[in-house]
């Protein structure tokens, strides 16, 4: 039996979209090629609300974390951590041999825009680089007020990671004035995961012609080159571009304003159900996620490890916490979270479906 998906991440994909992922394989260096690659340039970039390039790279978002740190700082990037994989985020930088700076946020709590202007009046940054939606808290920080910071510094290029939100909260990442706004698609895109994209402004690819040490695979510009010409660098996974061209249709039938209006909806029941039955919210009021929802478990006797076990005999994959910080929080002798995601494709209907099935647990 396969499983539903109600993880953030994998997220459930439709059968239609899984099809594609069979399509007979084609050279990628062919006419037939540049022709579906250039296909998904426009759907991409309104996905990402842009008129920059939307790169692609056969990757995890994480490939995306390298390719921008590696291409466009020589030295000094500061990072917003608030959560683990802002974490990350900040350790790749660290890997790829950048001076880097933490401004830390307990979990659970937002990036605030005061304290990211402070950072950047005080150092020498080239990049500043943040989370937008942490999915092991919850957390969905405001990019309007961040972005009003970003005015106030010009000279520092703003790279967003956007791999939980991209394709279900609108991100307008022209207006907001994001240089690299990157994205998996196996969350709330709803495809399977292999492939990542990225938008990339032009000031950030004129950053990167002053960049040493680029690399290859995750060069900005040398997936520019090819870009430019509707091709990859390198052999990319093609079947997942068949993938993300019926996906593609699939939201621009449903419409981006209907999509965005169903995942806000989605949350909203989600916070209102966890209220309902008397948990709390792990996320700061105000910067609750529309993609993920982290509810503290504070019902002693439901253990939602022993639930996510009896679940999957019934169908469904579901999150009992991200492990790491759920280990800390009871170390600290804290209630652990839970996670309901409601992302991708999911309908309010299967949402409804699913947290009735978690009540019986308790009810």
């Amino acid at each position: 039996m396969t499983n539903k998906l109600f993880i953030p991440g994998p997220t459930e994909v439709r059968k239609e979209v899984l099809d594609e992922l069979t399509h007979p394989q084609i050279g990628h260096r062919t006419k037939e090629f540049t022709e579906l690659f250039g296909s998904l340039k426009p759907g991409l970039k309104k996905i990402f609300c842009t008129e920059n390039d939307v790169l692609i790279s056969t990757s995890s978002g994480s490939g995306f974390w390298e390719a921008s740190i590696r291409s466009c700082v020589n030295e000094k990037v500061l990072h917003a951590v608030n959560g683990a994989f802002s974490k990350k985020w900040a350790s790749v930088s660290e890997r790829c041999g950048k001076k880097v700076e933490r401004i830390i946020f307990d979990y659970g709590k937002a990036v605030k825009p005061e304290v990211i202007d402070d950072a950047l009046s005080k150092g020498n940054f080239e990049v500043f680089c943040m989370v937008h939606n942490e999915t092991p808290t919850g957390v969905m920080s405001d990019l309007d007020v961040i972005s009003k910071v970003m005015e106030k510094h010009p000279n520092v290029l703003w790279f967003v990671d956007a791999v939980s939100s991209i394709g279900g909260i609108k991100i307008e990442t022209d207006k907001l004035g994001i240089d690299i706004c990157l994205a998996s698609v196996q969350k709330a895109i709803a495809l399977p995961a292999g492939i990542a994209a990225a938008s990339i402004s032009s000031r950030s690819y004129e950053k990167a012609k002053n960049v040493e040490g680029r690399g290859y695979y995750f060069d900005v510009l040398e997936l520019k080159k090819y870009y430019d010409k509707d091709m990859t660098p390198y052999t990319p996974s093609i079947p997942h571009l068949y993938a993300l061209k019926k996906q593609i249709e699939r939201i621009e039938k449903e419409g981006l304003d209907n999509r965005f209006k169903r995942h806000k909806e989605m949350a909203s029941f989600a916070r209102e159900w966890a209220k309902k039955n008397g948990f709390e919210m792990f996320s700061e009021e105000g910067y609750h996620s529309d993609t993920v929802s982290c509810i503290i478990n504070n019902k002693k006797d439901v253990d939602f490890k022993e639930i996510k076990r009896d679940m999957a005999k019934k169908g469904y994959s579901i999150d009992s916490g991200y492990r790491e910080m759920n280990s800390k929080l009871e170390e600290e002798g804290k209630n652990p979270t839970f996670r309901i995601a409601h992302m991708g494709d999911l309908t309010l209907d299967e949402i409804k479906e699913y947290t009735a099935e978690l009540e019986k647990y308790w009810s």
